[in-house]
């Protein structure tokens, strides 16, 4: 058989099998007959946009200071408890609260005195105490026998935000601290009692929660109290976090808004300005570490994706994990480390466009640069592996190991060997 003939029939059945290559090579194949990838001029902006790497080196360093430093100062997304604000606190009674009042040197003001004067002339009859209720004083049981310890009466704050007491009639309780009621109820009973003196107190808290969901041990509602209740408070009484619970961006939901509090700081640093002070109806949401990780990609020994340890991950970290880098193809020279905006990530979108004219008056749009940034790292240099342990990343970082030019020629020639080789022995068996 003439080999040219031969030659000529093989390169024509090469080129029919890659025009219809679905149906006689196997393998996965998608047809793009009915596909329009067409590039648009926004994507053909895009595409010509240029970003500024920034090497990860000494000067690096020295204006960029590590997440963890002092010099960071921290801002209190909320109100946060301190010192100060836990001196300023105070407890506002709400619907359906319990309160205690107990009027000394006058047991008749007690559930056994008021049920004994129920039929009485200008004494109201009041509910009795709750079961296991107490006294205002002395730890004793409402209803007690004698003493002006023993008594007091528990009323719960109605719907419409009052309470009932002898004497004094309805008043509003809704909106008052336990010492504000206390003055009230103390000028109401001096038109009958000479110098009163009353203990008023909240012994049943119910008008005021919060919700602590998320990555817990206990999910659970707990009460507002008379003691202030923070964001660590309320992780805690829910158990506390699970191992791969994302402290670093713990949510607070406040009047239809989240705001993120970094309680990794306050663990590990003491950082009070993430300790913020809940307040009626929050929700806090503790996540996993799904939104919490870097993305390590390219010349890999295992490519894959890292979870970080409470916000926390270098670059060192990052590729250590993943088995460092392929010895046989990736680049040294060129470790990429591409970080896009927290407001970006925030809007749930990346592309930006805007409204321009063109020169006949017709408005068109042309693609914005995205808000990347971009470091590199060359770890051929003998600081870069320190200077690597370093090198914080963020949530939703990308780390890009270049391939070396070597090793994309020889998967080139990987490519193309086999069909030199059916040349090869086409020919030869021809001769």
């Amino acid at each position: 058989m003439n080999i040219k003939l031969l030659v000529s029939l093989l390169a024509g059945a090469t080129f029919t099998a890659s025009l219809t290559g679905c149906a006689i090579a196997p393998g996965p194949y998608l047809d793009t007959d009915r596909l329009d990838q067409t590039p648009s001029p926004e994507s053909v902006a895009q595409a010509n946009v240029k970003y500024h790497v920034q090497p990860i080196d000494v000067t690096y360093f020295e204006t960029h200071p590590r997440k963890g430093d002092a010099t960071l100062a921290s801002v209190c997304p909320l109100s946060c408890l301190t010192k100060d604000t836990r001196k300023l606190y105070a407890y506002h009674i709400g619907v359906n609260d319990q309160i205690s009042v107990t009027v000394w040197d006058h047991p008749e003001f007690s559930s056994t005195g008021l049920s004994a004067n129920t039929g009485a002339v200008g004494v109201p009859p009041l509910p009795s105490a709750a079961p296991g209720a107490t006294a205002a004083s002395g730890g004793a049981a409402t209803g007690g026998t004698s003493g002006p310890e023993a008594g007091g009466v528990t009323v719960r704050v109605a719907n419409d935000g009052s309470i009932f007491f002898p004497r004094v009639g309805r008043i509003q309780a809704v909106g008052k601290t336990a010492q504000e009621l206390q003055e009230a109820l103390t000028k109401g009973l001096s038109k009958t009692i000479r110098n009163p003196q009353l203990d008023v107190r909240v012994s049943g808290f119910y008008s005021k929660q919060v919700q602590v969901t998320g990555d817990l041990k206990q999910p659970s509602s707990q009460p507002i109290t008379d003691v202030p209740l923070s964001v660590i408070d309320a992780i805690n009484r829910s158990g506390g976090a699970n191992p791969d619970a994302d402290l670093q961006n713990v949510g607070i939901t406040r009047d239809g808004h989240r705001y993120a509090v970094d309680v990794a700081a306050l663990l590990d640093r003491g950082d009070i300005q993430q300790n913020v002070l809940l307040q009626d109806d929050d929700i806090i949401d503790v996540p996993d570490r799904t939104k919490s990780r870097v993305f390590v990609l390219g010349e890999l020994a295992k490519p894959q994706t890292v979870p970080m340890n409470r916000g926390h991950l270098t670059l060192a970290d990052a590729l250590a994990n993943a088995n460092s880098i392929d010895p046989r193809s990736a680049d040294p020279r060129m470790i990429y480390v591409i970080r896009g905006s927290e407001q970006q990530f925030a809007k749930g979108g990346m592309l930006k466009t805007s409204a321009i004219t063109s020169a006949d008056g017709s408005a068109a749009s042309a693609a914005k640069p995205l808000d990347l940034s971009v470091y590199k790292l060359d770890m051929t240099q003998v600081d870069a592996l320190m200077l690597m342990t370093q090198f914080d990343l963020h949530p939703r970082d990308v780390v890009y190991v270049q391939v070396a030019s070597a090793a994309r020629f020889n998967r080139v020639l990987e490519q193309i060997s086999p069909t030199i080789q059916t040349l090869f022995y086409t020919i030869q068996t021809a001769r």
